[in-house]
């Protein structure tokens, strides 16, 4: 469903005066119809933010570090205006020209563990192939260990921020799976609900929307797996 038919299936479940006439548009509305196109809105954040790691919402990324340089912010790396959060374990590192032929993986290293390792003594100034990323505090921006001696490719993923509904037709991220998009109604009806004080409709977009949460869960969130044995 896209934006436009979002607000009028919510308007039909929450039982509001004129449902069954559909709107034309979510443009210039007014009054109650105004409110459930912004609660449409409210709800669809919710979604995108429950979780720090949606499947739906990871894209990747690619750029050259510069020799010397040790921190990237997401401006650097070109994705400043979609950026949310890095994915820790996506990074690797190859060189440039080599058609990732020398391609690694880079481990992730907590940002206190970093800053007291490669951002002390004279590993402030060690240059060679990095082989370790973390997320500096309180800025996520991208450290590597040790500095790069060269430029080197690193290829990785990153989160993207939560995104309003604007016009008719937008819809949903192409992850977030048509049979999902109820979920954004039944918590729209929640914020419906909280305003006209209906207790009944309010329980029921509670129980469908914890009830399709839970399948959002099982499908967009990574699958946890057993590590090797231990000896």
């Amino acid at each position: 469903m896209n934006y436009l038919q979002l607000v009028n299936r919510t308007r039909i479940e929450c039982g509001v005066s004129g449902a069954n006439s559909p709107l034309n548009t979510v443009l210039n509305l007014t009054g109650e119809a105004s409110r459930i196109a912004s609660w449409v809105n409210s709800a669809w954040t919710d979604i995108q933010t429950a979780k720090e790691d949606w499947q739906w919402m990871r894209e990747p990324l690619q750029f050259n570090t510069v020799t010397q340089q040790q921190i990237y912010t997401p401006t650097e790396v070109g994705v400043a205006a979609t950026f949310a959060n890095w994915k820790r374990d996506s990074f690797r590192c190859s060189s440039v020209g080599q058609s990732f032929k020398d391609e690694q993986l880079m481990n992730y290293m907590e940002y206190n563990t970093f800053r007291n390792l490669y951002q002390y003594a004279n590993m402030r100034t060690t240059y060679t192939r990095p082989v370790v990323v973390s997320i500096t505090a309180p800025d996520k921006n991208l450290g590597f260990g040790s500095i790069p001696d060269q430029p080197y490719v690193i290829s990785g993923e990153y989160y993207v921020k939560p995104v309003e509904f604007v016009t008719d037709t937008d819809a949903p991220a192409i992850g977030f799976q048509d049979r999902f998009h109820m979920a954004i109604v039944y918590r729209a009806m929640m914020y419906y609900a909280g305003f006209e004080a209906a207790s009944e409709v309010y329980q029921r977009g509670e129980l469908e929307f914890k009830r399709l949460m839970n399948r959002i869960d099982i499908d967009q969130l990574p699958t946890l797996i057993s590590g090797p044995p231990l000896a």
